[in-house]
């Protein structure tokens, strides 16, 4: 029997969020990588004069800005296909119970592979979803919406089963500790 059972519809800006995450969850060292070279950049811009800082500063700047380009360009590169296919976008039926989530792919109710919660990698969450990626390369978003009034009970339940946390996109380091602290506290129920 189902615990809690969601419908998800995508559309163009659910992948875009989705593929957001995955970046944010997979990609956290490119990500921070990127944030201190391009403080230094601006820093350096700003310390020094002449022509070539406003090179550096509109260089550092720039990374800092298109953080999520190649996401996006996957993203939108996908929609436009199923566009042009003239296909619906994805819609499935998630379905979680005991041990695994199930997977139902609509119209045609063709139920895939179940997902283990063991084999989860990574969770995510924004405001609008949750996200459950079974790797670096697929993963399943929830939204909240959906869930209403079981939220918090969803969270707990996904958490428990996992031994994870829900993580927030790219967080600050006291929003990462806020986060390892509450998978530690799941780990131990």
């Amino acid at each position: 029997m189902a615990k809690f059972t969601v419908t998800m519809q995508h559309d163009e800006d659910t992948l875009v969020a989705l593929s957001h995450m995955q970046y944010d969850l997979f990609c956290a060292r490119n990500r921070v990588a990127r944030s201190f070279l391009s403080l230094i950049l601006v820093l350096t811009g700003v310390l020094y004069s002449g022509w070539w800082s406003l090179l550096v500063i509109g260089y550092g700047c720039y990374l800092v800005t298109t953080t999520y380009a190649a996401s996006n360009r996957t993203a939108h590169k996908l929609a436009e296909q199923i566009k042009g296919a003239g296909l619906p976008f994805p819609c499935s039926v998630y379905r979680f119970e005991k041990n695994a989530m199930h997977v139902v792919s609509q119209p045609e109710g063709e139920e895939l592979e179940p997902l283990p919660y063991a084999a989860v990698r990574k969770l995510g969450e924004d405001r609008q979803a949750y996200y459950l990626f079974r790797d670096q390369y697929g993963g399943y978003m929830i939204p909240k919406s959906q869930l209403a009034e079981r939220e918090e009970e969803f969270r707990a339940f996904v958490e428990a089963r996992t031994g994870q946390a829900f993580q927030r996109g790219f967080s600050s380091p006291l929003g990462r500790l806020l986060v390892a602290l509450r998978a530690r506290r799941a780990r131990r129920r």
